[in-house]
This record gives structure tokens, C-alpha cells and sequence, in this order.
């Protein structure tokens, strides 16, 4: 099985965008990317010999921790804080959520979960997404057909009404997508592993449930001939690109500590505004002035003139370093947009294969989107994930989980 940790990724777990780890691990980070690719297209030709296993990003919320807790055998449920190291919020009863989370949205969620998930006999200790409790459920016309939908978090599915899907889910008091299980002898202790076994669970009708592997059962997202060729293409161009890349890239990278993380939050900061790297002396000149005016923003805040003599002087610093990396970073920049494309290629083919469509409210009502996206997972356990930051992650970052303070 492949997965993810959906919304939050996975406990002490950070993913990359696939576009990202050119800049996060350099060279090295390139190759990954030509491999990734690699093993994604043998999957999407439906060869059984997959190099590359492939996850979808339900946006699911909250995130579900739920099972048999090793420490006394008692069933229990909650959110990621069940692993909190100063005061784990582990719920057996009612009054333990109630304590621990309230009555309101997230405490009545939390308790029917309680009451309903453990009729799946589940025997370790799982996450998932919550997609929906029976209270989420509408109906609603959408494209002339009447639809069962559910809003978990910033994306409306929905189902037309009729099919054995809707049937499944309208009969659910909950509905949720398996993605983590635990490993370890404590709870305290456990380890987040890439998948979950849904088939060992009890089926009942109060639960829809399914793990979050990508399936295509119509077959409607496997490559054409022509397809193959033009992405074995973009493949080979992008293999031509990473031979400009210096092979210490990460170590170049790295002569400059608040370079790799500046530059992605400034990446966040242009996929908010609707944008995406562009030329690249472009983007790297538009760069610049977001370091600076950080490190001016900071300057504003501070007395100390150690602390302010230290900002000023990563000021001075950082358009040194740009100029020095010039070459490297347009080299770099190429190669990120070109995974970009792909990237891009890759995720509209694999949203054929989606069952239950995903749509996006605004002022004029329900506009059709892309799902979140996806996760790539490889052979020694190395995941990414595939999301369109133009679309999903541009919401994501505009808009605060409504379980999130």
C-alpha cells in the first residue's frame, strides 16, 4: 500500500513538492525527480511492475488517530495531539472528549467516530481524514443532476445521487480515508508508516471507508502511445537540463542559511498572489526584494544592536550571494519549471480516474476543481507529493483549517 499523511503530512514527516527537492537536496535532488517520473509513467501504463506507488490527497479534516492503544489494550480516538509529548489528548469516553476538545464541531465529530469507527475492529493504530459525519451531508443540483455533497475542509465532493457510491455514503454516519498506520510497542513511541490494510477491517454501513491508494478502475487515466511518447520526451529534456546543474549545488545552496527556506516561503508568497517562477533572473530579482523587505520588517521590531548589526549585515550579504550563484540558480530555476509542466501533465491525467468530483464554493456557487493531488511514493520509502499550487495550494494557504486555531 502507498500513502500519506494528507493534511498535515506525516508525523515528524516533512514532503516535499516534487518541483521543491531540486532546491532542498540539489543535484541529487534532480535525479530524484527523473526517477520519480520515471516510475510514475510505468504506472500510469498500467504495467504490474510499479517503480513508483501513487497516493491521492483527499482534503480531509480533521485528521483521525484512531485504534488500540498498546499502552492498555482500550480502544480510543482523537487528533494528532494524541501524540503530544507534554499532555497527550487520548479519548476512551465521551467525557474524555468533552475534556479534551469540547462539545462543539470538533468534540461531536470526535465522538461519533468514537462510537462508530470501532466498529471496524481495527487492531493497531490508524489515521485518516474525516470526509464527513451524517450532519455534513446536503443535496445540491449541480450540472443538472441531483448530488450528495460534503465540505470537510476546502474542497466540495460530491456524488450523483443514485449510484451505489452515494448509496454507500448517504447509508454512513462517518466517512473516512485510511492513509497512516502506527508501528511500536507505546503509543508515545509509534512510528508513521505509508499506507493503511483496510481490507483486515469489518465492513458495516455506518462507516465509508476506503485507504487513500490511487485506483483507477476505469482504466480512463493510463497513458495513450502518443502520451508515453511525449512525456518519455519531456523527460529526456529535463535529464538535458539537470547536466547545468553543478553536481555540489546543495552545497552551494547551503553557503547561505537563509536561502533555501527564504526562497520557498517566497515561492508560498507568488503561489498566493496567483503566481509561479517565471524567467528566472526574473523570480530570482523579485527574490531579493522579498528577502530584503523581510529582514527590513524584522530590523523594525529590534533594539538590541547585535541582533539588528546581524540583519543588516544578511542584507548585504545575500545580493552577494545571489550574484555569485547566478548561473547555478537559473540553471536550477530551469530545471524547477520544466518539473512544473510535468508535473502539471501528470496530475490532470490522473484525475480521470476520480470517482467523486471535487468542486470549489465561490460567490457565484460551486465552480468544478481539481482535486488536492497526489503522492508519489518509490522503492526505498522516499515520498513527494504531486498538488496543483495554482489551485489547491493556493486555497490552502489562503484559507485556515476550520479545525486549526
Amino acid at each position: 500500500m502507498l500513502i500519506e499523511d494528507i493534511l498535515n503530512e506525516f508525523k515528524r514527516t516533512h514532503l516535499e513538492h516534487i518541483e521543491d527537492i531540486v532546491l532542498t537536496d540539489g543535484y541529487a535532488g534532480g535525479e530524484a525527480v527523473i526517477n520519480y517520473f520515471r516510475g510514475l509513467l510505468v504506472t500510469l501504463q498500467g504495467t504490474s511492475a510499479e517503480s513508483v506507488k501513487v497516493s491521492v490527497k483527499w482534503d480531509g479534516a480533521p485528521a483521525i488517530v484512531c485504534g488500540i492503544n498498546p499502552d492498555n489494550g482500550r480502544w480510543f480516538v482523537g487528533t494528532k495531539s494524541v501524540f503530544n509529548k507534554v499532555e497527550p489528548k487520548i479519548n476512551y469516553t465521551k467525557a474524555d472528549i468533552a475534556r479534551n476538545h469540547g462539545t462543539d464541531d470538533l468534540g461531536q465529530k470526535l465522538l461519533k467516530c468514537l462510537v462508530h469507527l470501532k466498529k471496524l475492529n481495527i487492531s493497531g493504530v490508524v489515521q485518516g481524514d474525516l470526509l464527513f459525519t451524517r450532519d455534513d451531508l446536503k443535496t445540491e443540483n449541480i450540472g443538472g443532476k441531483p448530488s450528495i455533497t460534503f465540505t470537510p475542509n476546502t474542497i466540495t465532493y460530491a456524488v450523483e445521487q443514485g449510484t451505489e457510491l452515494a448509496q454507500q455514503i448517504e447509508q454512513a454516519e462517518v466517512g473516512i480515508i485510511f492513509h497512516t498506520t502506527y508501528v511500536g510497542e507505546r503509543l508515545a513511541d509509534m512510528e508513521a508508516q505509508a499506507g493503511a490494510d483496510v481490507e483486515s477491517f469489518t465492513k458495516t454501513p455506518d462507516v465509508f471507508f476506503d485507504n487513500a491508494s490511487y485506483k483507477d478502475v476505469s482504466g480512463s487515466a493510463k497513458f495513450t502511445r502518443d502520451e508515453t511518447a511525449y512525456f518519455m520526451g519531456q523527460t529526456e529534456n529535463l535529464e538535458k537540463l539537470l547536466t547545468a546543474i553543478p553536481r555540489n549545488l546543495g552545497d552551494m545552496l547551503r553557503g547561505n542559511q537563509d536561502f533555501v527556506p527564504y526562497f520557498q516561503m517566497y515561492i508560498n508568497n507568488q503561489v498566493r498572489q496567483g503566481n509561479l517562477p517565471g524567467r528566472a533572473s526574473d523570480f530570482i530579482k523579485g527574490f531579493q526584494q522579498f528577502y530584503v523587505s523581510r529582514m527590513q520588517q524584522q530590523i523594525a521590531g529590534l533594539k538590541a544592536q547585535k541582533a539588528l548589526a546581524l540583519r543588516q549585515d544578511k542584507m548585504k550579504q545575500m545580493p552577494q550571494f545571489l550574484n555569485r550563484l547566478q548561473r547555478p540558480l537559473q540553471a536550477m530555476l530551469n530545471f524547477y519549471k520544466q518539473t512544473q509542466s510535468m508535473k502539471a501533465f501528470m496530475i490532470k491525467k490522473m484525475n480521470q480516474a476520480m470517482q467523486i468530483g471535487s468542486f470549489a464554493q465561490t460567490d457565484n456557487g460551486l465552480e468544478v476543481t481539481e482535486p488536492e493531488g497526489f503522492v508519489a511514493v518509490d522503492k526505498q520509502g522516499g515520498a513527494v507529493k504531486l498538488v496543483d499550487r495554482l489551485g489547491f495550494s493556493r486555497r490552502n494557504l489562503s484559507i485556515l483549517n476550520k479545525f486549526k486555531k
